[in-house]
């Protein structure tokens, strides 16, 4: 159940803000996508996503650059090859482009209902 989640996709095609609104909205999970700006956060702390949706070549700056984000679950798109699962978090997916959207909402849903420690 993805009810009141909240998704971001960070930087990525407007398509897939679309498609994620579409299947997700319905079920009562919140989708935004943010442009990354140069420098500050880019959403309130108080109003973390529950996922994060993003390309590999963001990944490293998503978590450093804002706070509170490297403990939440995300999908990463792009050319990564997906970790070994002894390195791999388990509050990562990995998508390698070209992707499905059925893999995307699959990723996100499996990460959505994974029990949540934070909070």
């Amino acid at each position: 159940m993805v009810n009141g989640q909240h998704v971001v996709v960070l930087d990525g095609l407007h398509e897939t803000e679309e498609v994620l609104k579409a299947v997700l909205e319905p079920q009562g999970c919140r989708v935004n996508r943010i442009r990354k700006p140069q420098t500050g956060n880019l959403i309130a702390e108080q109003d973390l996503p529950s996922i994060v949706v993003l390309h590999d070549d963001d990944l490293a700056a998503s978590s450093k650059d804002q706070p509170g984000w490297d403990e939440i679950p995300k999908v990463v798109i792009g050319s990564v090859k997906v970790p070994s699962t002894n390195q791999a978090e388990p509050s990562t997916r990995f998508l390698v482009q070209p992707f499905q959207y059925a893999e995307l909402i699959d990723s996100i849903e499996s990460l959505l209902n994974q029990p949540r420690s934070l909070q």
